[in-house]
C-alpha cells in the first residue's frame, strides 16, 4: 500500500567522515592556547601593523579576519587587565569593538566576518558529543591483533592529544574562505598545510607503535588510510546497533522508551476537509509500524499477506489482524490504545506495491546501503517507517 519501513543493523558501524551540513567544524587555531603550539602561526597574526595599515583603505579592508580578531582581542585585554570576553554581554561588547575599528564597516566584508567569527579567539574550541563518545570508546584503549584500523588511528589521534598538542586536535588545511589579498590567504594556506603534515605524521608514528605494540608490523595501516581518518576527526562518529531478532523480541524490548515514542508531541498534520472531504487515519507513524509487523506475523502464520486472499475472506483478515495487532500492544506492554482502523486499512491495500511508495522507500534504502559501502554521512539508526497517506517520515531506535 502505502506505507514501508526499513530496519537496518550492523554490530558496529565507523563513519570516517559524517559531512555536518548544520554545524560549523572548522577551526582557525586562533585561541591564545592554540597559538603557542603554532608559533608560525601567531606570528603572522601579530605581524600586522593596523596604526600602519588604517591609511591605505584598499589594504585594509583585506587583511584577513583572524589577525583582526587576535588585534581587536589584545585591545580588550589592555583594558580588562588580560581577560577574554566571556559573558554574553561582553562578547557582544567585543563584537561591537571589532566593527568600531573598521573605517566604513558596511564596505569591509573582513571586519564582517570578523565579527561572525570573533567567538573563536574567545572560546576555546570543544569537542562534538559524537567526537567524545569515539575518543573515549574502550575500543580505542583495549587494542589487540583483531582491532578495526579505524581505531588505531582514533587510539594515535588519543596519544596525539595527550603528547603533542596539549589537548587539541590536529590542524586542519581546510580553512574557510575569507575577504583577503591573495598573496595573504596563499601563504595562510601554505602554513596551515605545512603544520597539518606535520601533525599527521605525528599521528602516524603513534598509530605505528600501537600497531608492534600487539604484535603488527608498522605500516600495516596506510598513510592514506590514517591522513582521512585524521582529516575529519571532527566529523567521525561510530553507531552501533541492537540486533534485529532484539526488536521482533517483546522480552528484549524496553517498555518506557517505546511507550514514550507513542506518547511523544508530533505536529497536527494540516487538512482542508472543505476542498479535499474527510481527513483519513491520522495516527502517529509508529501505530503504521506496528500494523506493518502485526501484517508480517499474518503473514508468517497463513502463508499470505492480509487482505490479499478472495474478497469473502476481508472481514475474516481485519478480525484476525485486530487480534494479532492487540496481542503485539500487549506483549511489548504498549499503554496507549490500539487503532482497530490501522489493520482495516492495511487489509484494504491487499499486499500491494504502489510504484510511488516503493520508489520512495528503496530509494532511502539504497542511499543507506550506499553510506554504509562508503562509510560517510550519518545514517538513520536505524528504523525508517515512511507513510505515503500524510507524506511524513519518521525514524525510530528500539
Amino acid at each position: 500500500g502505502l506505507l514501508g519501513y526499513i530496519h537496518w543493523s550492523k554490530k558496529e558501524h565507523c563513519i570516517e567522515e559524517t559531512h555536518p551540513s548544520d554545524e560549523d567544524v572548522t577551526d582557525v587555531y586562533l585561541h591564545e592556547e592554540q597559538l603557542r603550539i603554532f608559533p608560525e602561526y601567531a606570528k603572522f597574526v601579530q605581524s600586522f601593523d593596523f596604526k600602519q595599515i588604517r591609511k591605505d583603505p584598499h589594504y585594509h579592508r583585506h587583511v584577513p579576519w583572524p589577525a583582526i580578531v587576535y588585534h581587536q582581542l589584545q585591545e580588550w585585554k589592555k583594558k580588562k587587565d588580560g581577560a577574554t570576553p566571556k559573558t554574553w554581554g561582553e562578547k557582544d561588547a567585543f563584537k561591537e569593538q571589532i566593527q568600531a575599528a573598521s573605517l566604513v564597516y558596511h564596505e569591509e566584508m573582513n571586519f564582517h566576518e570578523a565579527v561572525r567569527n570573533a567567538h573563536k579567539a574567545c572560546v576555546k574550541p570543544t569537542l562534538t558529543y559524537e567526537l567524545t563518545q569515539v575518543l573515549g570508546d574502550d575500543s580505542a584503549k583495549k587494542l589487540s591483533s583483531n582491532t578495526k584500523p579505524f581505531w588505531f588511528v582514533i587510539h594515535g589521534m588519543i596519544k596525539f592529544m595527550e603528547k603533542d598538542s596539549q589537548g587539541f586536535l590536529p590542524v586542519n588545511a581546510s580553512i574557510p574562505d575569507m575577504t583577503s589579498l591573495p598573496e595573504m590567504y596563499v601563504k595562510l594556506q601554505k602554513m596551515f598545510r605545512a603544520r597539518e603534515r606535520q601533525d599527521l605524521d605525528k599521528i602516524e608514528e603513534h598509530v605505528n607503535a600501537a600497531l608492534e605494540s600487539v604484535g603488527k608490523q608498522k605500516g600495516s595501516i596506510s598513510t592514506d588510510y590514517i591522513d582521512r581518518i585524521a582529516k575529519h576527526i571532527r566529523t567521525v562518529a561510530v553507531v552501533r546497533c541492537q540486533k534485529i531478532e532484539a526488536a521482533y523480541d517483546s522480552k528484549q524490548s524496553n517498555a518506557d522508551e517505546l511507550n514514550e515514542i507513542f506518547t511523544e508531541w508530533e505536529e497536527p498534520k494540516k487538512w482542508n476537509e472543505e476542498e479535499d472531504g474527510p481527513p483519513p487515519l491520522q495516527p502517529k507513524n509508529i501505530y503504521w509500524y506496528f500494523g506493518m509487523r502485526a501484517a508480517e506475523r499474518f503473514r508468517t502464520e497463513k502463508g499470505r499477506y492480509p487482505g490479499a486472499g478472495k474478497e469473502e475472506d476481508v472481514a475474516d483478515d481485519t478480525k484476525a489482524l485486530t487480534e494479532i495487532m492487540t496481542a503485539m500492544f500487549k506483549e511489548y506492554n504498549i499503554q496507549s490504545k490500539m487503532e482497530p482502523a490501522i489493520c482495516q486499512e492495511i487489509v484494504r491495500f491487499g499486499a500491494k506495491e504502489i510504484h510511488n511508495t516503493a520508489a520512495m522507500v528503496g530509494g532511502v534504502a539504497s542511499q543507506m546501503c550506499l553510506k554504509l559501502i562508503v562509510k560517510q554521512f550519518n545514517p538513520f539508526d536505524n528504523i525508517f517507517v515512511f507513510n505515503g497517506i500524510h507524506c511524513t517520515s519518521n525514524v525510530y531506535k528500539f
